[in-house]
């Protein structure tokens, strides 16, 4: 029970002589707010406005509750629609639904820049920015050309988005890292909450409740496909593989092993929300990503690997027990899926490609100005945005990335968390753009950065 006696002088008496000594600011902050709302109604905007503004400031000002706002936005939408937390903050904003998701996106780009201008990068560093820096330029340029500049800049936001969130997360310290891994769990074990909620209650009454938000309630290949509060259910399998993942990868190393009760939880709800969402998607992400963190993985001794291999063999039982139970273990979508990639491949690609934004997620957006054009596989992808050439150039990169890892992880344990990301997103991107997936990129930067601001990590 909560001692009241010794809380009372601990908690409640700093606060009362917090409000005696900023009462002036406090009543000054309530009037102008007060008539901040009065304005509002007066102009014919929403009284909301003001609220939202003010949540906004905060999440600009402030990095640690920038980051866990984007977090919250981006893990939970389908939930934010279902409370009216969505329709409040897009009310503020002249009926624009698309605002929250917008909000959280720019917070996280916000606080990105702020961490960039204070970066000094080394020569190689600056080089290889610089590089991929006008690469993206002149494939903005032929996107301009080929579907408008609004299409082209959302398809610039997928690419920078994932590297702009890791420079983010980057620049706090260990212990504000650790309590964002602490916030995705939160959201993790929410997210599992809501799928076994909605997997009893099912589609059927789900739909007639109106809880068909955006087609989230679906079924695919006859299954049942929970979405938890993602919008739908491959974003939900995503961001519960790269929870996993992380959760995994930090076991391999010698010094970064979870130890808090709620990242335990949170991966046991993660493999709720991977088998309820039953995406391959997400398995792919996390299987490929372990066993290759557990092949390649060079430092230890041999009874650590062995451990570390028997880990990676329980996992890949346990995912194919997992999509059995559920039913979903069917070929058909990856059939449809080569035939999509040879049609878009074989129809005319230019050499230099379309422009960034030509296909994926882009090409689906409010702004878009041709076809959706659903890819599924982010090397084709990038083939058809950049060019073949520099599509093979990527995934040659990402193989000698893996190498590099390989050969440094005999002196740095916590390289394996690096190699079972990269393998694992090397592997998803067959399947899917796993790249334009906001939660699961911003979790496993969490997890990245993690990594990397641990005082025993050296940094790749």
């Amino acid at each position: 029970m909560i001692d009241l006696e010794r809380r009372y002088p601990a908690v409640v008496l700093p606060s009362v002589a917090w409000l005696h000594r900023h009462a002036k600011l406090v009543i000054g902050g309530a009037v102008l707010f007060a008539a901040a709302i009065g304005v509002c109604l007066l102009v014919g905007l929403s009284p909301w406005l003001p609220l939202v503004l003010a949540v906004l400031a905060v999440a600009a000002i402030r990095p640690m509750a920038g980051l866990g706002y984007a977090i919250v936005v981006l893990s939970t939408p389908y939930g934010l629609w279902a409370v009216g937390v969505q329709g409040l903050v897009g009310s503020a904003f002249g009926g624009r639904d698309y605002a929250l998701n917008l909000s959280a996106l720019a917070v996280v780009f916000l606080h990105a820049a702020r961490a960039a201008i204070r970066w000094r990068p080394a020569r190689d560093q600056a080089i290889t920015v610089g590089v991929a820096a006008l690469i993206l330029a002149g494939s903005a340029l032929v996107g301009f050309a080929h579907q408008g500049i609004a299409q082209t800049l959302i398809g610039v936001r997928y690419v920078l988005f994932p590297v702009a969130v890791l420079v983010a997360v980057a620049a706090r310290s260990v212990p504000d890292i650790a309590r964002l891994v602490g916030l995705f769990s939160w959201m993790v074990v929410a997210n599992a909450v809501a799928a076994v909620a909605e997997f009893l209650v099912g589609p059927a009454r789900l739909a007639a409740w109106g809880l068909s938000h955006m087609n989230a309630i679906r079924y695919i290949d006859g299954n049942f496909r929970a979405p938890g509060l993602t919008e739908f259910n491959a974003e939900l399998g995503m961001l519960a593989g790269a929870f996993l993942l992380g959760y995994l990868c930090l076991w391999l190393t010698r010094d970064l092993r979870p130890r808090r009760w709620l990242w335990h939880a949170a991966a046991a709800g993660a493999a709720i929300c991977l088998a309820l969402s039953t995406s391959r998607s997400g398995a792919v992400l996390l299987v490929a990503g372990l066993v290759a963190a557990v092949v390649m993985n060079r430092s230890g001794g041999e009874a650590s690997r062995r451990r570390s291999r028997r880990l990676g063999l329980a996992v890949l039982v346990l995912v194919a027990v997992g999509f059995a139970a559920v039913g979903a273990t069917g070929g058909h979508s990856l059939v449809e899926r080569l035939d999509i990639w040879g049609s878009l491949l074989r129809h005319g690609l230019p050499l230099y490609g379309k422009g960034v934004g030509a296909v994926g997620a882009a090409s689906n957006s409010r702004t878009a100005t041709g076809p959706r054009i659903a890819v599924d596989n982010y090397f084709v992808s990038l083939a058809l945005q950049l060019g073949p050439v520099l599509a093979v150039l990527f995934a040659a990169l990402v193989v000698a990335a893996l190498i590099w890892l390989w050969r440094r992880s005999v002196d740095h344990p916590t390289f394996v968390l690096y190699i079972g990301v990269v393998a694992g997103l090397a592997a998803a991107f067959l399947v899917i753009e796993a790249w334009e997936y906001d939660s699961a990129m911003a979790c496993l930067a969490v997890f990245v950065g993690y990594g990397l601001r641990h005082p025993s990590a050296d940094g790749p």
